[in-house]
């Protein structure tokens, strides 16, 4: 009998809940449920039409301005060029959906929950976000300040300096554009304080002493770091830069670096290109590894230079950079039939004080070289291979050394290529033919190179050649570089292994030039000189060339040169007299 009691009274009590449910959901139809605010105005129990234009009758007639403050500085922030457009309907909607879009049970949850807690919500709206970054960021660059950090300065006359460094202000952008957002949203127009952190730089004396002491010890000293031909020197300041307060090392700085390094040195993989046309090689690229600097490595390779050097008496360390290589996809070998697979012999050169139109004699001489092939057992002609040169094939005047005089004539500076040329063959092996030195020393094969690694052309009487004597074809390729002055010209085929060795460079039976010369020039104004000729010692030179393979001499030969003296002369003005 009780038993039946209490199940009438839970029936009653669930009949009951469900009731004032289903009143409280009917009493709410179409309304927006209670305890929902937006820009701190209720709508709760609102039709989405009332309260829609209960947010209307909020909103401004016109945007105010904004201002964002800083201690007693203040910066307007103009509210109206943002394109601020408010989003009424959307928000009246989201604010609807409160307790019902998220399921029975968590809708009723929520409903519960929000007569404690109130939903307020920000009115929506759509702005330029391009034009409110611009203008915040204006306002933070002049408020903020960059922390430097105190710093050690090698002065000119070799004395270590202590920078003591600045304090810094720090505006944080993100939480002030968020705030922002949120006060325009809320229809808060009250000035907004630049969230700012301010930073301290101090410095420890006693670590001041010991990174004094550690710059000391490297000062005038360099580090070199390595990989094949490339070099990366570090020293002077940029060494010192690299000492952490307390005498150790400054990672960041470190890592900041070595970062550097990688970008000289890292490559992608270069898959061979090579195009065939007529008796030339029309375009060609070699298949190169790529390359990538291990960081970590690096890192740890300069912080063990960097201990070496300072406890050192040497003033150079040397490190070996560890580099991972990548193989290409495709081989040189794989793009031609002819043997062509690798670099054999490299020759350079500078130029440096040429004039413009030697300069572009150089360049125009560099691609008729370019893509030049040489089967095997032929000789190559230099002449041959450049043909014409005149003002009809392209060629400017520039300086040229003709009948013991340097004139301007056509071609100057294609010597500057049959030199490079040269130096390519020597570093090859190959079998040198027929090669002229100048008749006087000339500075632009003296930059970088010891005396006597020359050669000069003039055709049809005087020219440079070589034979190919490996078993397959080579290629000439050429590289120039105008605005550095540079000239390469590599030679490519297949290795036989032979090793070319170029030794015992010397120079002897130096005499000065003769007293200058001055020759009456009547176009010229009396009292005006013009030079036309450069003075010069004469010397004698001689380098040894050493060709080998598998230990046998294949190539033996003394490079002789023997160079005038030379006298500057000068055309003087007697136009008048």
């Amino acid at each position: 009998m009780r038993s039946n009691k209490a199940l009438i009274v839970l029936s009653g009590l669930a009949l009951a809940v469900s009731l004032l449910i289903s009143l409280y959901h009917l009493a709410y139809h179409n309304k927006i449920y209670p305890h929902v605010f937006a820009a701190g105005r209720e709508i709760s129990n609102l039709s989405l039409e009332t309260a829609e234009q209960t947010i209307f009758a909020q909103l401004p007639p016109a945007l105010p301005e904004f201002n964002l403050t800083f201690g007693s500085q203040s910066w307007p922030l103009d509210l109206a060029g943002l394109d601020i457009s408010y989003q009424v309907e959307t928000t009246v909607q989201t604010a609807y959906l409160f307790g019902r879009s998220q399921g029975i049970f968590t809708d009723m949850a929520n409903k519960w929950h929000r007569w404690w807690q109130p939903e307020t919500l920000a009115i929506k709206f759509t702005y330029d976000e391009a034009k409110l970054t611009e203008n915040v960021d204006a306002i933070i660059r002049t408020v903020a300040e960059p922390v430097i950090e105190p710093s050690l300065e090698l002065q000119a006359d070799g004395s270590i300096k202590l920078i003591p460094g600045k304090n810094g202000r720090l505006v944080d952008r993100e939480q002030l554009t968020l705030q922002l957002l949120n006060q325009i949203g809320n229809l808060n127009f009250n000035p907004v304080e630049l969230p700012v952190t301010l930073t301290t730089v101090t410095v420890d004396p006693n670590e001041l002493i010991a990174a004094q002491a550690t710059a000391e010890a490297i000062k005038n000293k360099s580090l070199k770091l390595t990989h094949e031909e490339q070099v990366v020197i570090i020293k002077d300041q940029e060494l010192v830069n690299l000492i952490g307060w307390g005498g150790g090392w400054n990672e960041a700085e470190i890592a900041s670096q070595a970062a550097r390094i990688a970008q000289q040195i890292n490559r992608p993989a270069q898959d061979a290109v090579f195009q065939f046309g007529g008796q030339t090689v029309t375009e060609f690229k070699p298949a190169l590894p790529g390359r990538a600097v291990s960081q970590a490595a690096a890192i740890q390779a300069i912080v063990a230079g960097l201990e070496r050097l300072a406890g050192a008496e040497t003033n150079e360390q040397i490190v070996a950079l560890t580099v991972v290589e990548t193989a290409p996809k495709i081989t040189t070998e794989s793009v031609n039939n002819l043997g062509i697979k690798e670099l054999i012999g490299k020759g350079e050169s500078t130029f440096h004080g040429s004039i413009a139109s030697r300069k572009h004699n150089v360049a125009l001489t560099a691609g008729r070289l370019n893509g030049r092939l040489v089967p095997p057992g032929e000789v190559f002609s230099f002449n041959q291979a450049v043909g014409d040169i005149s003002l009809a094939t392209g060629y400017q005047s520039a300086y040229i050394i003709k009948d013991g005089r340097t004139i301007l004539g056509d071609g100057g500076g294609v010597c500057q290529d049959s030199t490079t040329v040269f130096r390519a063959a020597l570093n090859a092996g190959l079998e040198i033919v027929e090669r002229h030195p100048h008749s006087y020393r000339v500075g632009y094969y003296e930059q970088n190179s010891p005396v006597g690694v020359d050669a000069t052309v003039y055709s049809p009487s005087t020219d440079f050649k070589f034979k190919n004597d490996t078993p397959t074809h080579i290629l000439i390729q050429t590289q120039v570089d105008l605005t550095k002055n540079y000239l390469k010209v590599e030679i490519y085929g297949s290795s036989d292994g032979r090793k070319a060795t170029l030794s015992n460079f010397r120079l002897w039976g130096q005499t000065p030039p003769p007293p200058d010369l001055y020759v009456d020039d009547p176009t010229l104004p009396a009292g005006q000189t013009k030079q036309i000729d450069w003075k010069a010692w004469g010397a004698k030179a001689a380098f040894d060339w050493t060709v080998e393979r598998s230990g046998e001499i294949i190539h033996q030969k003394t490079f002789y040169s023997s160079y005038q003296p030379w006298q500057a002369v000068y055309l003087r003005g007697t136009a008048g007299i």
